[in-house]
């Protein structure tokens, strides 16, 4: 396990996030809070804090077990006057600034929502960017959000059992160069993003229990080169009025270069909030890299990697903006494909001769034992 896993104050737990989305919405916890002068002034005697941080406790919205450093950093908030309090910086709020005061490392954020709740994250989570091991297990989870690209030391993403398909694994993920293990299992997946195969940092994918996986495979294993590409008229609709700004063109123009924008510094912190606003409205070829509207017809692809990654026969969904970053895509793959199955079939024969070599010995012994025993029974 990482070390940055075992020193518990670097690990941000569920019960710390449900508590500070809630707080600003909470004016009774505010009013009791300022009612322990002790607290919010930050004069109080040592002795009388254990009290007051358990009283305190009970006035919360939700159960939090890091309640000493979660009154710790309330103390700053609790008056009303302080000049903290009025979140004077673009997009501080109070979950952002307790994220960034604690710089932590792992984001166990398990459960979060139950069946029927609207499963959307908060994008504070995504700006902290000393993040390093991410959990969002059993959160029913539509789609992974496009901020995810902010993580940029990110080393192992957990999203097993959620509903992702597809599209809901944003291309800017491949901004997490650091990223080696990324757990998928259990999702709603026919076949796995395209743009995977462009992070080379990873060594773990876990895709196993996904919905109709298996028949994908089947479907298109064995199909020629023109049946693995598929022409796809419209992939979904967009906002005719979004296409009207020059902050919508400059945005596209970003996103066609590939480039990580949430880290360029020449590219303003309002741009790089609208991007994230409107990104999921493209596509972005897996050849040539540019980006398109959702409703502009394209190609879909299918490509295979076996083995990939310690899973065997892994299919691969491509988007391709027209068909010649189709074929780029596809025939390449291919040829690697039949490399890759007749490199596996000679270690299959290799394996299968030395088993029968293997028999051989166990039942008759060496050659030159076999030889002595002939010139025996002659003699």
């Amino acid at each position: 396990m990482n070390s940055a896993t075992k020193d518990p104050d670097k690990i941000f737990h569920v019960d710390e996030l449900l508590f500070l989305k809630n707080i600003l919405h909470d004016a009774d916890f505010w009013k009791h809070l300022k009612t322990y002068q002790s607290v919010s002034n930050g004069d109080y005697d040592s002795n009388e804090d254990e009290p007051h941080t358990l009283q305190l406790q009970y006035l919360m919205p939700v159960p939090c077990e890091n309640i000493e450093r979660v009154m710790e950093f309330l103390k700053v908030y609790a008056n009303q006057d302080n000049q903290l309090f009025k979140m004077a910086k673009y997009g501080e709020t109070y979950l952002s600034s307790y994220l960034c005061k604690h710089q932590f490392t792992q984001l166990s954020l398990d459960s979060i929502f139950k069946y029927g709740d609207n499963p959307t994250l908060p994008p504070e989570l995504f700006k902290c960017v000393s993040v390093k091991h991410l959990s969002l297990k059993y959160n029913y989870l539509e789609k992974l959000p496009v901020d995810i690209g902010r993580l940029t030391n990110l080393e192992q993403l957990s999203l097993t059992n959620n509903k992702l398909r597809i599209d809901s694994i944003p291309h800017t993920l491949i901004f997490c160069k650091r990223l080696k293990v990324l757990l998928l299992d259990n999702n709603l997946l026919d076949a796995l993003p395209g743009h995977l195969l462009n992070m080379k940092s990873l060594d773990t994918v876990h895709r196993h229990g996904n919905h109709n996986y298996f028949k994908s495979t089947f479907m298109w294993y064995n199909r020629d080169i023109t049946g693995r590409i598929k022409s796809v008229d419209m992939f979904y609709e967009v906002i005719p009025s979004q296409k009207k700004t020059l902050q919508f063109w400059a945005a596209k123009s970003l996103i066609s270069t590939q480039m990580n924008f949430f880290e360029d510094p020449s590219v303003a912190k309002t741009l790089q909030d609208y991007i994230s606003e409107i990104y999921s409205q493209f596509l972005i070829c897996d050849y040539c890299g540019g980006a398109k509207l959702g409703n502009h017809p394209g190609f879909k692809v299918i490509t295979f990697k076996n083995p990939y990654l310690g899973n065997t026969c892994v299919p691969f969904q491509h988007w391709a903006c027209n068909i010649d970053c189709a074929h780029n895509i596809e025939t390449p793959a291919r040829k690697e494909q039949i490399q890759s199955a007749k490199e596996l079939d000679r270690h299959y024969e290799s394996y299968i001769n030395e088993c029968q070599q293997e028999y051989q010995r166990e039942m008759y012994g060496d050659a030159d034992d076999r030889t002595f025993r002939c010139r025996c029974s002659i003699m």
